[in-house]
């Protein structure tokens, strides 16, 4: 936990464009299969690109890109 992940727009449900975060928690009781991938509940802090904060979010990611 605290490492900062750069997921793509097609890795993360939902938004637009890449997304930086500072992971706090990943959820590995929450699975879920769609798309014929896993994908997993992920808490943490939004990042801009130049690192100041945004917001708290919580996002389902794809395990591929979680490293899972």
């Amino acid at each position: 936990m605290g490492e900062i992940l750069e997921f793509s727009e097609e890795d993360y449900r939902y938004g637009v464009g890449p997304l930086i975060m500072r992971i706090a928690r990943v959820d590995l009781t929450s699975v879920e299969l769609y798309d014929g991938d896993l994908w997993y509940l992920v808490e943490g802090t939004q990042l801009a690109r130049d690192g100041r904060e945004i917001e708290f979010r919580q996002v389902t990611v794809r395990a591929r890109a979680l490293g899972l």
